[in-house]
């Protein structure tokens, strides 16, 4: 948005919202795939209640997500310690299917930044998500100057860079069998061959040992992150669900949903431009693509974390329930008189899960090689999705756009 214009805005705004409820009394819209009473438009008070629906099953849904990383932590620490206690194939391949089902978690997660995992920056914000993972802000130099440094063994390291903790560094650590560094020659490991003058076997008692710290980390966060939702702990959920007058937090009922609004535009910065534009060559890339831009560099997950990102995505435009059932975005987008447009958006969403069927390799690495064409699918239905949120839902809920997003018009 012009901040120099914001009358204009408002009134391109208004206009778009007028043509966008005079487009859902069309004859010949489809009823809702989920059995609401979809009789009309509903009225203020109506629209008010369904928007705190949202709020509260939300609140719920993010308590439930979080619940479920903390189970998969827990099992990953301990898999992960008895890697560094007992180091074998069989211990090292545990502590990896561990990795890959909490990351399984994780990405769901990753779109429910509300918060105590948001930025401090944001409403209730305690950088939570940051701490536990902090792509793409991370350094795999950062990661192999700590391997010489040994700095995990320090009372100081829960409060070092967060890109030398969490997911990202243990999945260096638990994946990456390689012997370089891709430190420069200015960094001391190089300069002072520290690197160099460690052998393979204590450069893998190492990052055995720096994963164990690590993951306590990680566990460590996660029990913060329920902390902050429980009901009998923070209760960060019912500050959600009591929106408005005397909420410190979300003074206004729009203020909350504003902050609902901004956790779902990970699926368009993250995961539109950062997972996939990028290392398909769409942009800050100067060769056909650029692999090297994928999220998962080292445990080949990066399809499966976008796969999670839009199952994350959906449980909130949808439902967090068995099958997506439950209040979602699109029963507020009903109850403000846009039926056709929540019905578009599920659809969106389907078409982007159903993209997936079409790239036949494990991993976007290979596909990029060998299917560029079925990645490039994969990118247009996620734009499908956002080109939805960011104009048409956003203008019908008269919802702020995050500044990240802010006059970007792919």
């Amino acid at each position: 948005m012009d901040t120099q214009t914001p009358g204009l805005f408002r009134a391109r705004r208004t206009r778009t919202l007028l043509l966008i409820t005079a487009l859902t009394w069309l004859p010949g819209c489809k009823e809702s795939d989920k059995g609401k009473d979809d009789a009309g438009p509903g009225g203020p008070g109506e629209t008010d209640t369904t928007r705190a629906d949202l709020l509260k099953a939300t609140g719920v849904c993010v308590e439930k997500t979080a619940r479920q990383f903390l189970e998969a932590s827990t099992a990953l620490t301990g898999a992960v310690s008895r890697y560094a206690g007992q180091p074998d194939t069989a211990t090292r391949e545990e502590a990896r299917a561990a990795f890959h089902a909490a990351m399984d978690v994780w990405q769901v997660a990753e779109v429910m930044q509300v918060g105590p995992a948001a930025p401090r920056s944001a409403a209730g914000g305690a950088e939570l998500r940051d701490n536990i993972y902090s792509w793409p802000l991370v350094s795999r130099c950062a990661v192999e100057e700590q391997v010489v440094s040994k700095s995990y063994e320090t009372a100081g390291f829960p409060t070092s860079l967060v890109s030398r903790r969490g997911l990202y560094a243990l999945e260096y650590l638990l994946f990456h069998e390689g012997e370089e560094t891709v430190c420069q020659p200015t960094s001391p490991i190089v300069a002072q061959g520290t690197w160099a003058a460690l052998s393979s076997e204590e450069r893998a008692s190492r990052k055995r040992a720096y994963a164990l710290a690590v993951a306590r980390d990680v566990n460590q966060r996660a029990t913060l992150l329920v902390k902050a939702w429980a009901a009998d702990q923070d209760n960060f959920a019912n500050t959600l669900a009591t929106a408005g007058s005397g909420n410190t937090v979300f003074p206004t009922n729009q203020a909350a949903l504003n902050s609902l609004s901004d956790a779902m535009f990970y699926f368009e910065k993250e995961g539109k431009d950062l997972k996939l534009a990028r290392p398909l060559g769409m942009r800050e890339c100067s060769t056909d693509t650029c692999p090297e831009h994928l999220e998962s560099q080292f445990a080949g997950r990066s399809k499966a974390n976008l796969r999670a990102n839009v199952r994350g995505f959906r449980l909130l435009a949808q439902g967090c329930g068995e099958n997506y059932a439950g209040t979602g975005f699109d029963d507020v987008l009903v109850a403000a008189g846009a039926e056709a447009l929540a019905q578009r958006l599920v659809e969106r969403i389907v078409a982007a899960e159903a993209a997936f069927g079409t790239i036949e390799e494990e991993d976007l690495k290979q596909a990029l090689a060998q299917d560029k064409p079925s990645v490039r699918a994969l990118h247009d239905a996620f734009k499908g999705v956002t080109d939805v949120l960011k104009t048409e839902l956003v203008t019908v809920l008269d919802l702020e756009l995050p500044q990240s997003v802010e006059g970007d018009n792919d």
